[in-house]
C-alpha cells in the first residue's frame, strides 16, 4: 500500500463512484450532446421550411403549404406518423424515378 495516494485513502464506493465520474466525463467528451445537436438539427429544419415557404410568391402557393403542414401536424398528433411518412417515402420514390 502507498502512503499518500489519494486512491488508498477512499473507500471501494468512491474509488468505484470516482471511476464511474472518470468514464462518464470521457464519454461526454467523445460523444456529442444529443440536446444540442437536436436543437441544431431542428433550427436547421425550420430554415429549411423557411426556404420553401418564401420560394413560393402566389398566394395560392402559400395557401397550398400552410395546408399541407396542417394535414400533417394534424397527422402527427392523431398517431399517425405512418401515415405521413408512406407520404414522403411515395413522394422521394417518384422524384428518384424521374
Amino acid at each position: 500500500m502507498l502512503l499518500g495516494c489519494p486512491l488508498n485513502a477512499m473507500s471501494s464506493d468512491e474509488k468505484q463512484n470516482g471511476f464511474k465520474e472518470a468514464v462518464k466525463g470521457i464519454v461526454d467528451q467523445v460523444l456529442p450532446d444529443n440536446e444540442a445537436n437536436l436543437e441544431t438539427i431542428k433550427e436547421e429544419m425550420w430554415q429549411d421550411l423557411s426556404a420553401l415557404y418564401y420560394k413560393y410568391e402566389a398566394l395560392e402557393q402559400k395557401r397550398a403549404f400552410r395546408e399541407v403542414m396542417h394535414e400533417i401536424s394534424g397527422n402527427i398528433v392523431e398517431g399517425k406518423w405512418d401515415s405521413v411518412y408512406q407520404k414522403l417515402y411515395r413522394a422521394e420514390q417518384e422524384e428518384k424515378a424521374l
